[in-house]
């Protein structure tokens, strides 16, 4: 079970103080910009605030609150005694930055995201989804198993300026973010018909959980839905791709594809999972 549910640790900015830090799991991160905002309660994480830029080269930027590395947040989990807990949600991984980059750059293949109701599965700290909440105004629901990562992710978008909703409300407004704890094995009874557009990084590395992700994919999705995973090209799990593309068009998907992405010249480089359920 989780420490907390995001409802509970609902978003606020709590400056403890004013120190530097030096956060391992952000790049191109000066000490001096980052915010210690708690150094760790018996249902929060030690978190920080820090910026972080949409691609290696450029200005645009998002203000992010996460833990200052994946081992302050392992440490945390191990002495509040939630040992089996997974810290990975605690960084900003490669793939999550190059999907936002193809978001910054409208680049996504065959989809556009400006206005799109959009649900990052896996989303970790949501960068993904504060990318195209932020810069194509798009409306936006995080997903995760996590509810801390969720509670960090909704935290973000209101230092970017984003207004936070619940689930139900988003619906009815033009812009902003929604956060839903979503677990892939679980039964689906939530967000039904939500989405244009799934997004995700990172999220295929089980080939036990691949069909239930397509599954997810296609129970959030409205009829003419598309779903884009940034994945690493070397897998990590091999055949894990093939299930989910496989059981992506078990479930009437109209195409399913990986597709090379058209920005990443960086090794390892990163590849797209691309499913539609529209003919092109």
């Amino acid at each position: 079970a989780a420490p907390c549910n995001w409802v509970r640790c609902s978003p606020t900015r709590r400056t403890i103080n004013r120190g530097r830090v030096y956060v391992r799991a952000l790049e191109d991160v000066e000490d001096d910009d980052v915010l210690w905002l708690t150094s760790g309660t018996t249902q929060l994480p030690p978190l920080v605030e820090a910026t972080l830029r949409l691609q290696s080269t450029g200005s645009t930027s998002l203000r992010v609150v996460k833990p200052p590395g994946v081992d302050e947040l392992w440490e945390w989990y191990e002495k509040v005694g939630y040992d089996d807990s997974d810290p990975s949600w605690g960084r900003v991984w490669k793939t999550a930055s190059d999907l936002s980059a193809l978001v910054l750059a409208g680049a996504l293949p065959g989809c556009c995201l400006r206005g799109k109701r959009i649900v990052e599965v896996g989303c970790g700290l949501g960068f993904v989804g504060l990318a195209a909440a932020v810069t194509q105004g798009s409306r936006v629901i995080f997903c995760d198993r996590e509810p801390l990562a969720i509670h960090c992710a909704l935290s973000s978008a209101q230092l970017n300026g984003l207004e936070v909703h619940s689930v139900e409300d988003i619906s009815k407004s033009s812009q902003g973010v929604a956060g839903a704890v979503l677990d892939w094995a679980s039964p689906l009874d939530t967000l039904a018909q939500s989405a244009d557009v799934v997004l995700g990084a990172d999220c295929l590395y089980d080939p036990a959980t691949a069909a239930m992700l397509a599954k997810t994919c296609k129970h959030v999705l409205g009829e003419d839905g598309v779903v884009i995973i940034c994945e690493p090209e070397l897998e990590r799990a091999k055949g894990t791709y093939s299930k989910f593309l496989e059981a992506a068009k078990m479930l009437g998907a109209a195409s399913a594809e990986i597709l090379p992405h058209p920005l990443d010249s960086d090794e390892p480089r990163s590849i797209l999972l691309r499913v539609s359920w529209k003919s092109l």
